[in-house]
């Protein structure tokens, strides 16, 4: 076991050009994939186009952006857990070759073959380059002083916004002017760029938890959130009375139980349970499922709203979403300084009241764009907050052995939120709709104010179980990180 302590001299303690690089390349990955990924939806009709599929096939298209979450959700945990045993730089560098392959391939697809299927496994493949998230939030806390990590975490946590506005606005410009083959082509250098940097520039994590690999663990888990992931997703397409649906969703409880039995007995678990006795850990867990709930159903419904309601574009969807991304790029690294100072917990029940406050804007006026900007600026502004006091309070409430699996276990518990919210609200979107002249079907104004609503009362539970949290300021005394001075 190698664990860096207070008295151990850093390499890099104090080198705050190194740190700089850590901190930049961390943060490129984030915009470089959600750039990526908030194409994903909006070019599904010109992907569709260019295989061959009518409108009746749209839900095996929607599998472009299913599979990589599923993926994505299943291979998260396992290359977290790699990492706290093999070390999280060699894990990173593992995903971001997988990345850079994938991506390749899927910008290729067309060319390769004209199945459909060809990208989805290309897609699925590109699921895997997921881990590259968990992995980065533990090599800060193991690299940077004690009180740089918040506001470090803030940093990253603010590209996400800023990567997705990219996406839109200028991944939208590439694919409406180029196509959509080349929202990946367009990023393949800059994933190549980063991966040769983090493989040279960066030093491998001096911290190690040398345990078997549970594989029997692995299994189960992926059983578990596969069964989960592609039961909620399908339940849009098939209903939820569905006989596939049903024993998918039963499957996955199934799964879980045994997961959970196994762990509990494994002499190397994949997940130590006795992490979840920890408060903290426990209720911020619950909290992300209410977080990705929430935000990703919102995200998804205001995208709706802007296409249905107001004629919008990808471009335009994402100049609407401008503001936002600006308010993510100043309030993030804002945040890591507010819990520094104060802790996590405080900052995280601001944040939600704050995106209810977003929501509940968006329930009453939601008519016009500058309506839906300012809502979605406010809800934004609080999920900055939210997403770095959270991340925080995972990484000060974890042993730094489990850095990794433990932020991995609470982005697949976000993850699935983010599934589960919008696949309900397409069923509210679908049961509230309006018939127009010629025959097309619109969302009826009520689906829309449903929806907010039911995100407000998600997102409530969070601030509810908020209050419960210990606020912590400082990590385990077991976690100094090589930038420790």
């Amino acid at each position: 076991m190698t664990v860096m302590n207070e008295k151990t001299p850093a390499k890099n303690g104090g080198n705050g050009r190194y740190q700089l690089v850590v901190l930049l390349v961390l943060a490129s990955i984030a915009i470089m994939v959600m750039y990526v990924e908030a194409m994903a939806f909006p070019s599904l009709p010109m992907v569709m186009g260019d295989f061959g599929l009518s409108a009746s096939q749209t839900a095996l298209a929607s599998w472009i952006i299913t599979i990589y979450l599923v993926v994505g959700a299943v291979s998260i945990p396992v290359f977290g857990k790699l990492g706290d045993i093999y070390g999280k730089k060699k894990m990173l560098l593992i995903a971001m070759v997988i990345y850079s392959v994938a991506v390749t391939l899927t910008g290729f697809s067309r060319d390769i073959s004209d199945s459909i299927y060809v990208m989805i496994g290309f897609r699925a493949f590109q699921g895997l380059g997921m881990s590259m998230f968990p992995l980065a939030f533990s090599l800060i806390r193991d690299e940077f002083p004690r009180d740089k990590i918040a506001i470090a975490q803030g940093v990253i946590s603010a590209m996400f916004g800023v990567g997705t506005a990219v996406g839109f606005v200028l991944g939208g410009y590439v694919t409406d002017t180029l196509g959509w083959q080349w929202t990946y082509h367009t990023v393949v250098p800059f994933v190549l760029l980063a991966t040769v940097i983090v493989a040279y520039k960066i030093k491998e994590s001096p911290v190690r938890n040398p345990v078997k690999i549970d594989f029997l663990g692995a299994a189960l888990l992926g059983a578990t959130l596969v069964s989960f992931l592609v039961g909620v997703t399908e339940a849009s397409n098939r209903g939820w009375s569905d006989p596939l649906i049903i024993s998918l969703l039963a499957s996955s409880l199934v799964f879980v139980f045994l997961f959970v039995f196994w762990q509990s007995r494994a002499k190397s678990p994949l997940v130590r349970l006795s992490l979840m006795k920890d408060r903290n850990l426990l209720l911020t867990n619950i909290i992300a499922f209410m977080i990705g709930f929430a935000m990703f159903t919102v995200s998804q419904t205001v995208a709706s709203l802007a296409g249905f309601n107001f004629g919008l574009d990808a471009i335009e969807i994402g100049l609407l979403n401008l503001p936002v991304s600006v308010a993510s790029l100043v309030l993030g690294p804002t945040v890591g300084f507010i819990v520094r100072k104060h802790g996590p917990k405080w900052p995280m029940i601001l944040g939600m009241l704050l995106s209810i406050a977003g929501f509940m804007y968006l329930y009453f006026e939601h008519g016009t764009q500058l309506d839906v900007m300012i809502g979605v600026t406010i809800m934004g502004s609080g999920m900055s907050f939210v997403m770095v006091g959270s991340i925080n309070m995972v990484i000060i409430s974890t042993p730094i052995l489990e850095t990794a699996i433990s932020t991995s276990v609470n982005m697949v518990i976000r993850t699935s939120g983010g599934v589960a919210g919008p696949a309900i609200a397409a069923v509210i979107i679908s049961q509230h709709s309006v018939a127009l002249p010629g025959g097309i079907e619109m969302p009826a104004d009520s689906a829309y104010s449903l929806i907010f609503l039911m995100s407000s009362v998600f997102m409530g539970i969070g601030v509810v179980l908020s209050l419960f949290l210990k606020n912590r300021k400082a990590l385990p005394e077991d976690a100094p990180g090589r930038g420790h001075d």
